[in-house]
């Protein structure tokens, strides 16, 4: 890995834990791990609105919080347009999706798919999704029990069937590759996030959390961002500072948005711009 890469921070945004993030239309859509919003901002980080994804609140004490979120850490575009919030699995309450549809929602089952998946990974902790060619990947975490990042390849018609129908079952699973990453610092790097370059090559964010659980947040000594080609890391980056970065997303003019979670409620997330050398 070569010298850090500067991040530009470009704004402070309005919520405390960026969990996934997307470009759409020259609009960015932000999750938080702990809200049931979706929110979209300017490029450069002017909040324009929000949406609730889900009917109810979320209590305000900070384990109970926990305990009862959603979890969204991935947000991925259909070929279509529409937009997919999915949880992380880590526990129950975390095996739903949201389809965004204009200005219709709809609750996806992942309970079948994430079962099936479950059986195969040590502590299921997904947190990227992107639609690649035929496929929707999604990336697993490793940060839990056993630390496995794995690449997960579903049939993109068959999750598009499902969503039809309201739940993604294991019919879609069609591979799971293990994604050795190393260490940062001498912390064990796990997967974040997912995004497509302009190249169409699969772009994916670590971070470098001291933690074994995929429930447990722990202190932060970095993050990277780096290249996946047939399974394996062609390229990667160390960026500066310790924010944990959680999701990426390539913009039109080959600048990549990124943004933090700094697992603390009483600070915002932010983004930040980067740009990346040509490889």
């Amino acid at each position: 890995m070569t010298s850090s890469l500067p991040l530009q921070e470009l704004a402070t945004l309005r919520l405390a834990a960026a969990s996934a993030l997307v470009a759409l239309d020259e609009r960015l859509y932000v999750l938080g791990d702990d809200e049931l919003l979706l929110q979209r901002y300017s490029l450069t980080g002017g909040f324009i609105d929000q949406r609730p994804l889900l009917v109810g609140e979320l209590p305000q004490e900070q384990a109970a919080r926990k305990r009862l979120k959603p979890d969204f850490e991935m947000l991925c575009v259909l070929p279509d347009g529409r937009l997919l919030a999915l949880g992380s699995g880590s526990t129950a309450q975390r095996c739903r999706a949201v389809l965004v549809d204009g200005e219709q929602t709809r609750v996806i089952d992942l309970g079948e798919l994430y079962g099936a998946l479950a059986a195969q990974l040590p502590e299921l902790n997904l947190e990227g999704a992107v639609v690649q060619g035929q496929q929707l990947l999604l990336a697993q975490r490793g940060n839990g029990r056993g630390g496995v990042n794995a690449l997960i390849s579903l049939d993109l018609p068959r999750v598009l069937d499902g969503l039809r129908q309201g739940g993604l079952s294991a019919s879609a699973l069609c591979a799971l590759q293990p994604v050795e990453l190393g260490d940062w610092q001498g912390v064990p790097l796990s997967l974040t996030d997912l995004c497509l370059d302009g190249q169409g090559r699969l772009l994916f964010s670590a971070a470098a959390e001291d933690t074994a659980s995929s429930y447990h947040d722990g202190a932060c000594a970095g993050s990277v961002i780096g290249c996946l080609e047939a399974g394996r890391v062609s390229r990667q980056w160390s960026l500066s500072g310790q924010a944990k970065i959680e999701g990426l997303a390539m913009l039109a003019d080959g600048s990549l948005r990124l943004v933090n979670d700094p697992d603390d409620r009483q600070q915002r997330s932010r983004l930040f711009r980067l740009d990346l050398p040509q490889f």
